[in-house]
């Protein structure tokens, strides 16, 4: 669902994104429009998602990049998989109390025979390669970590995403809490999920 608010400046997404999955889905098209609607204007988007397709998410991050306003994100609950890569459009990106954030690998499902399930494998490399090169817009891990935190399914409660570079702040009781200035007790939090995805990837390679 997108829902409008002009009189506070504000769009609201609730839902799945991209078409077929929900009655009132996400897409590029209908967050193209919300956002013609405050012309050059700032503008709030909050956002509470479990995700949805990636090509539909990757557009719409685009598509509110391009926006001539300023553009500030609020994850209110949840931003999950695609939702998550919408997130990261705000220049501003707040975190409110108890909202989580997740990333992922792609994922899909495949039927056929073996050539043609090579190709879908390639697929979602591709898709993969495509998340990376955005979360490391914003995250300071090396690329190969970062498909570690992916491929470990990673969630991030509010101040591990400030701490990671997702968000840059947290919003409490009206008040923002801004990326620490403490730079070491950042890399540090960083290296520990790090270390942990890693220990989760051990678990969970076959024998």
């Amino acid at each position: 669902m997108i829902e409008v608010k002009n009189e506070v400046g504000e769009i609201l997404l609730s839902g799945v994104v991209g078409d077929g999955w929900d009655e009132n889905p996400i897409t590029q098209k209908e967050v193209g429009k919300a956002l013609k609607s405050f012309g050059n204007s700032p503008v709030t988007i909050r956002i509470n998602s479990p995700g949805g397709s990636a090509d539909e998410g990757i557009g719409i991050y685009n598509t509110i990049l391009s926006h001539g306003g300023e553009v500030t994100t609020i994850n209110d609950s949840l931003a999950a998989s695609a939702a998550s890569i919408i997130f990261l459009a705000g220049s501003k990106r707040l975190m409110a109390d108890g909202s989580r954030l997740m990333i992922h690998r792609a994922l899909g499902f495949a039927f056929g025979n073996q050539n043609e399930l090579r190709k879908y494998l390639a697929a979602l490399e591709s898709y993969d390669r495509s998340l990376v090169d955005i979360y490391s817009k914003y995250m300071s891990e090396s690329k190969e970590d970062i498909e570690a935190l992916l491929s470990a399914e990673t969630w991030y409660e509010a101040d591990a995403a400030i701490d990671a570079g997702l968000a840059t702040g947290r919003v409490e009781n009206g008040n923002k809490r801004k990326k620490p200035s403490n730079q070491m007790d950042a890399a540090r939090s960083n290296l520990q999920r790090l270390a942990m995805a890693k220990f989760s990837q051990h678990l969970t390679r076959d024998k």
